[in-house]
């Protein structure tokens, strides 16, 4: 099996977004590892993320950190911040309309980030490790 060189990618278009989004779909995402740093005008999280661009004869996850910058406000959906919960990342969305991304969870929680541009960073901080399994949709 042959290792995936780290992630280190920058996101400055709406394609952009959309390759984000693939690499990070069925990212688990814990509520503590979540913050919108208002002072800076930035939205980060860290995620466990599937490899789905690895050998998927051994799955594995690596650690992985999303920042988001030229945040102006985040709103919540169904998405109740406590200590302890677990979320699983569907999608990233970008709507040119309202000029936001959008972060889709299961189980009907999304977060609304109003942007003033596109301007993200995905960088994998870890090793891949082994996944226990595939993830499916049904």
């Amino acid at each position: 099996m042959t290792e995936q060189p780290p992630l280190k990618l920058m996101a400055r278009a709406p394609e952009d977004i959309t390759v984000f989004s693939a690499l990070l779909q069925d990212a688990l995402v814990a509520s503590a590892d979540i913050r919108f740093i208002r002072d800076e005008n930035s939205f980060v999280l860290l995620a466990n993320r599937y490899c789905w661009e690895g050998d998927q004869q051994q799955p594995q996850r690596r650690l992985c950190g999303l920042k988001i910058e030229k945040v102006e406000k985040v709103q919540k959906k169904q998405m109740p911040l406590t200590a302890g919960r677990f979320y699983n990342l569907l999608s990233i969305a970008y709507e040119e309309a309202g000029n936001c991304m959008i972060l889709t969870f299961s189980g009907g929680g999304a977060l609304r980030l109003q942007i003033s541009a596109i301007n993200a960073f995905l960088h994998d901080v870890a090793e891949a490790h082994p996944s226990f399994a595939r993830p499916e949709h049904n």
